[in-house]
């Protein structure tokens, strides 16, 4: 494939070079100019030039000659130089442009053909299909421009979108270019989109990476290659409490559950936040390594096990969902465009880069019945965003076994998750107030028509047993906002608002409303560019809560018990 891209752009090289020659053969003086090119080299010459008019009266007639003098080399230069300068005939070669044009196209092929190359050749297996995706979305999106510059704007329903335009809109072009705009808008909302989702296959390589490196060089104190649970404990600096009770050195079930109750978290909403935010690498690895000793003793798995190449595959899975993109996902961006482009569509202005632009400056900011539904939908993707993390966050901690210290022999204890104690199970609630309706309505039922199997899903709350496929989703749409809202409010609203203060245009369309409305809008984009920073963590507790305890994907297990050779021969 690479060899006849190489080979296409060799053809257009040729093709260039023999364009310059055929140029040079057609234009280029004969020899017998020789003596001409060199006559420019001489002194100026000061020739007449008249413009006679010829006046008849009666019998008599008289000339009128008026005489203007011009250097003589001025006239040659004007004359002769276009004839005898090789750049210039070449670069007034209507076939050279026409071939540079190509060979860029081609020499672009051939760069996103290496680049791809590149990227999925140093990509771990487990996230090749992740890119596989991302280019099946660009290849859609690619044809979505095909087919309005060729049928729409271009083509046979151009003439009757442009009458439509006209007879609503008042200008016959403005809804061909609405189009034309709104594709280009929704093609960077997907680049964009991609490029988050690489952001976080980047976080989710860097944590799996990180958890092997960690727990051989922070954990394992003692060098051994085996982390410890007395180990383990003195790195994450856990509490240290009085488990064994009675003294008899012996951790009962009991005890155990004792000291469980009495660690319970009461963190609430945003201590709970923040906490996560706050998580270092260290204790983050720590959770894994945790969870691994979980699954070994459940399942009966080899301590030879790699907890970060499961958690890999488990990433990687998961990413290839969540970067697919159906037409439903373009839906929820319509109200929210429709209403801010309107603004811009009523003063004949098409975009943030017609002419007419600044027009529209102030009026979003200005115009109630799209500046209020703007903050309810920045508002619904900072609670949703927020409402994702924090739901991720606490099953998480729920599924974790708990470490501590006893206090009577100083050993490090494994306690069991929490959710496996029916009093704290029953006094957990993930889906709080209206949320809870919420899940229940996007979800036909939720809970009601899907009940939960097992203890683990009883922590998914109101949306019940769908909670794998629905929060995958939630998580992908509420990106998608976020996307959506930040490439919006930065290249429509915030630049031009930026670029009118800057140049004091005096097309401004209300002036009184320009800075309020700049401020407004850069505090929107950091809003959801905050959301943003939220995704990587969201989606990987997401993958922890759904690769756990019951959710243990066997055949993942096996798979990398397999490649790491442990399985029974």
């Amino acid at each position: 494939m690479r060899r006849s891209y190489r080979f296409m752009a060799a053809a257009a090289v040729c093709s260039l070079a023999a364009t310059k020659l055929t140029a040079v053969c057609a234009f280029a003086p004969s020899s017998s100019s020789a003596s001409f090119l060199s006559s420019k080299q001489s002194a100026p010459q000061w020739l007449p030039t008249a413009a006679t008019m010829t006046t008849t009266t009666g019998s008599s007639s008289s000339s009128i000659h008026q005489l203007s003098m011009l250097p003589s080399s001025t006239l040659q230069l004007a004359t002769e130089e276009p004839a005898n300068s090789l750049i210039y005939t070449i670069l007034h070669t209507p076939t050279l442009w026409s071939i540079l044009a190509m060979t860029s196209i081609v020499a672009l092929l051939v760069l996103w053909e290496e680049t791809i190359h590149n990227i999925r050749s140093s990509t771990p297996k487990a996230i090749v299909p992740v890119i596989d995706s991302m280019l099946a979305e660009v290849g859609g999106l690619g044809f979505i421009g095909l087919f309005l510059s060729t049928v729409v704007t271009g083509g046979p329903l151009g003439q009757i979108i442009g009458r439509l335009s006209e007879d609503y809109l008042g200008d016959e072009e403005l809804l061909l270019e609405a189009f034309e705009f709104l594709h280009t808008f929704f093609f960077e909302v997907g680049i964009l989109f991609f490029v988050v989702a690489g952001v976080c296959v980047g976080a989710v390589l860097e944590e799996v990476n990180k958890l092997s490196e960690i727990s051989e060089l922070a954990l394992d104190a003692d060098g051994d290659g085996e982390v410890t649970l007395d180990e383990l404990a003195e790195a994450l600096d856990v509490s240290c409490m009085i488990v064994d009770t009675d003294g008899d050195g012996i951790l009962s079930e009991e005890e155990k559950i004792d000291a469980l109750k009495s660690t319970a978290s009461n963190y609430n909403f945003i201590q709970a936040i923040i906490a996560e935010r706050s998580m270092s690498e260290v204790d983050r690895a720590g959770e894994c390594l945790v969870a691994r000793e979980r699954i070994l003793g459940k399942y009966s798995l080899p301590q030879e096990f790699e907890i970060d190449a499961y958690f890999g595959k488990i990433f990687g899975e998961n990413l290839e969902e969540s970067v697919e993109l159906s037409p439903i996902t373009w839906l929820p961006l319509i109200p929210l465009i429709a209403l801010e482009n309107s603004v811009d569509l009523s003063r004949d202005v098409v975009s943030a880069s017609s002419s007419n632009a600044f027009e529209s400056c102030g009026y979003f900011f200005a115009t109630p019945w799209v500046f209020y539904p703007t903050i309810f939908f920045q508002a619904l993707s900072l609670t949703w965003a927020l409402f994702n993390f924090w739901k991720m966050t606490s099953i998480k901690k729920m599924l974790l076994p708990t470490l501590v210290t006893d206090g009577v022999n100083g050993e490090a204890a494994l306690l069991p998750p929490r959710y496996t104690i029916d009093e704290i199970r029953n006094n957990f609630n993930s889906s709080p107030s209206i949320f809870a309706w919420g899940e229940q309505f996007f979800t036909g039922g939720g809970a009601k028509t899907s009940p939960p199997r097992n203890e683990h899903e009883e922590l998914f709350g109101a949306v019940g047993a769908k909670f794998e496929g629905v929060y995958r989703d939630s998580m992908r749409f509420s990106t998608w906002l976020c996307v959506a809202l930040i490439v919006y409010s930065t290249t429509q609203i915030v630049f031009r608002d930026m670029a009118a203060l800057y140049l004091h245009s005096a097309n401004v369309g209300n002036p009184e409303g320009l800075v309020p409305e700049l401020i407004v809008w850069i505090i929107f984009t950091a809003s959801a560019v905050f959301q943003l920073s939220l995704a990587p963590t969201t989606f990987l507790n997401y993958c922890f809560v759904t690769s756990v305890e019951e959710y243990v994907k066997y055949d993942i297990v096996e798979e990398v018990m397999r490649e790491e050779e442990l399985c029974e021969t």
